[in-house]
């Protein structure tokens, strides 16, 4: 590992540290997925290969932050929602950066590579995040550099993902979830890290930018047995709304408390303070959030669109909803939403409401949807 590490900081043209400075122009940053065409010409084949063999989804656009120096575990222990701490070389975990209210500012993935942490985050948060790392560089043996560019993110999602994988490094991988370790694909040197990001095995493969194009082509080319195919953003959003996998800037953000999103295993409620564990842990010990991520059925001429409102039987408003899909495995409309505490057991049923006309009614439902799906 420790050659790739000097691979890596080689290729970067970052320095450890470079304060910010606002670029020339505008620059718009998108979701993830936004950076996706929609399809590549057929999205019922392309979920397809998600649940069925296995997708390709290009997610370049992610932020990616390596973090080090003998104080990199310590600041960033304080920012954030899980245990830096206890995490082993080749281990990861999802973590939160929290507001003072205990609300979502981002989302992270966090790898122990050995010399250094990697911050896999999405690309909206990218510039954020950095800038607020950047703040603790003055105080010595804490360096923040920004290699989003320097790397290509494909994820491979699907139940034959393994099985790939293991044939093009030809050694067994562990798939436990956040697992990460360094691999040779097509004479690159490239990380693999286990990630099941819409309900079926995944992994993420972090590819040197001058490499990925080859690494590509050989992942696709030897993917075929196995089901490979490219898949855009249209698939890949079925499939994680099937999963109840909440997305960043639609389900879950600034406007919503880290719990209410369903987000237990992004935080340690043994480890030491961090900016937010107060209001956090008083939820966590003491009660319940005001409102929870649910999955509703969809009983609608269309999907609902975020801001939808639900209401219950004697007309109170008592959730919304943020996302909103026509399953393919269900074969009927699904969404995510907020629904008040007091109304949160299965089968209770809502009229749902679009700028104040009536469209539909939703039936709350237990998440994963998909495994509706897989019981029948």
């Amino acid at each position: 590992m420790a050659q790739f590490v000097m691979n890596w900081q080689k290729i970067s043209s970052y320095r450890a540290y470079r304060p910010y400075r606002a670029p020339i122009g505008p620059i718009v940053m998108l979701k993830v997925n936004e950076t996706l065409p929609k399809d590549y010409g057929d999205l019922r084949g392309e979920y397809d290969a998600i649940r069925g063999g296995l997708a390709v989804i290009d997610f370049s656009a992610a932020g990616k932050l390596q973090v080090s120096g003998k104080n990199a575990v310590q600041f960033l222990n304080g920012l954030i929602s899980n245990d830096v701490k206890s995490l082993k070389p080749g281990e990861g975990m999802l973590a939160a950066f929290p507001t003072i209210q205990g609300k979502l500012l981002a989302l992270c993935r966090i790898y122990n590579l050995g010399e250094y942490l990697l911050l896999e985050l999405d690309a909206i948060n990218r510039e954020k995040i950095f800038k607020n790392l950047s703040r603790f560089v003055p105080a010595g043996e804490f360096f923040v550099t920004d290699v989003s560019d320097q790397f290509a993110l494909y994820s491979l999602q699907g139940p034959r993902t393994l099985e790939l994988i293991e044939a093009l490094t030809g050694q067994p991988i562990d798939e436990r979830q956040y697992k990460i370790g360094e691999w040779q694909i097509a004479g690159t040197r490239v990380f693999i890290a286990s990630h099941n990001r819409c309900g079926e095995a995944g992994f993420d493969l972090f590819v040197p930018t001058e490499f990925s194009q080859k690494v590509l082509e050989t992942i696709l080319e030897r993917g075929v047995i196995f089901g490979a195919r490219r898949a855009g953003s249209g698939a890949f959003e079925v499939a994680r709304v099937e999963a109840g996998v909440p997305r960043e800037g639609v389900d879950a953000g600034e406007d919503y408390i880290i719990l209410e999103s369903e987000l237990e295993s992004a935080v340690s409620y043994t480890k030491g303070c961090y900016l937010g564990q107060e209001i956090i842990a008083r939820i966590h010990w003491r009660g319940e959030p005001a409102k929870r991520l649910r999955g509703l059925l969809i009983d609608a001429d269309q999907p609902p669109r975020p801001g939808a409102e639900l209401f219950d039987a004697e007309g109170k408003k008592v959730g919304e909803i943020t996302s909103g899909a026509r399953s393919f495995a269900l074969d009927r409309f699904i969404a995510l939403g907020y629904v008040h505490r007091y109304h949160l057991t299965p089968g209770t049923e809502f009229t749902l409401k679009q700028g104040g006309a009536e469209i539909g009614r939703a039936e709350l439902t237990e998440l994963p949807f998909i495994n509706q799906y897989r019981e029948r």
